[in-house]
């Protein structure tokens, strides 16, 4: 239990709340203002962060041009799988969503000549032998660094300078968020969020502004990939399973689907479950090996996520009467 009292510890909290916000704002616009409920969200993260380590590693790219095609290769890959399946009816929607999700994650597992297959990104063939992709964001982190140790001592340590590049973004993020969804384009999407059988002098209208929300969704989903890729340095096919899509649900059904404002919060509150369960050590989990207590986070997601069903469904800031439209 000494680890929650650890800075380091909180400060991790909230570097990983921040990477999950700006993914589960992603979200938000798609589900919480167009109904579109996508449950292939990370499909976006993993393209974003395996297309910046394959540019830099492999080909020797910028890590900023890296970062900028892999957020347009998000937004396209959004745009592809609207096209193709947005017209099925919500939950044929999200079962394709699954499936575009999976079918990259095994595209990057079986590819190892591309994506180092289950090596990760560490197996990408590289010109020099060996490197890594984030030597360029390192310049910055490292000037964070710097600039707050002679105030921090050992508390100036990387996952702190990642917090304070990603919730600036967030917040910023959130911003643009909450000015997007008062325009008259999100209207007409709450109008229709409910209702796939539109007046057909709609219907068009619907169908491309509902796209429009899967795309830009798609590239806050990629952006959540480029922050994901700088925290962690290294990739792997698992660091993309279906579960991480349902973090980012967990998040947005805390706060409240239709709510923007109540994210931070609750991505701080997901952080916390999400690291808290390394270091619970009481009994009874004190009898769970370590790989079991990993385990226990996605238990306690499922408890909370029931526990909300039952008694809040709105989320912890959402209103009763927004999750039925007149």
């Amino acid at each position: 239990m000494e680890a929650f009292i650890q800075p380091g510890f909180w400060i991790f909290v909230l570097a990983m709340a921040g990477i999950y916000g700006v993914f589960s704002l992603g979200l938000q616009i798609q589900y919480g203002v167009a109904g579109v409920m996508n449950f292939g969200h990370v499909g976006m993260m993993a393209i974003t962060g395996y297309a910046i380590a394959i540019l830099v590693i492999r080909f020797q790219w910028s890590f900023w041009w890296a970062a900028f095609v892999g957020v347009a290769l998000a937004a396209l890959g959004g745009a592809l799988l609207g096209l193709s399946t947005l017209r099925l009816s919500g939950d044929y929607f999200a079962i394709a969503s699954i499936a575009f999700a999976e079918i990259t994650r095994y595209w990057i597992l079986n590819s190892d000549g591309i994506t180092g297959g289950a090596q990760g990104t560490l197996a990408i063939p590289n010109p020099r032998g060996f490197g890594g992709y984030t030597d360029e964001p390192e310049v910055i982190l490292t000037w964070i660094v710097d600039r707050l140790t002679p105030y921090l001592g050992d508390n100036a340590s990387r996952d702190l300078a990642v917090l304070l590049v990603v919730w600036p973004f967030f917040f910023l993020f959130l911003w643009i968020s909450a000015r997007l969804q008062k325009t008259s384009w999100a209207r007409v999407l709450r109008a229709t969020r409910e209702d796939d059988d539109v007046p057909r002098s709609l219907g068009k209208n619907v169908f491309r502004f509902r796209l429009q929300a899967l795309i830009i969704g798609s590239v806050f989903g990629g952006i959540a990939g480029a922050f994901w890729a700088v925290q962690f340095m290294l990739l792997a096919p698992e660091d993309f399973l279906r579960i991480v899509t349902f973090y980012g649900w967990m998040i947005l059904i805390l706060a409240g689907a239709t709510r923007v404002k109540g994210l931070a919060i609750a991505a701080i509150f997901f952080g916390f479950l999400y690291g808290a369960t390394r270091f619970v050590e009481f009994w009874p989990i004190s009898l769970l090996s370590a790989p079991e207590r990993s385990y226990l986070r996605i238990f306690l997601i499922g408890v909370v996520l029931i526990a909300l069903m039952v008694k809040r469904p709105q989320g912890l800031f959402g209103k009763r009467q927004e999750m039925v439209l007149e």
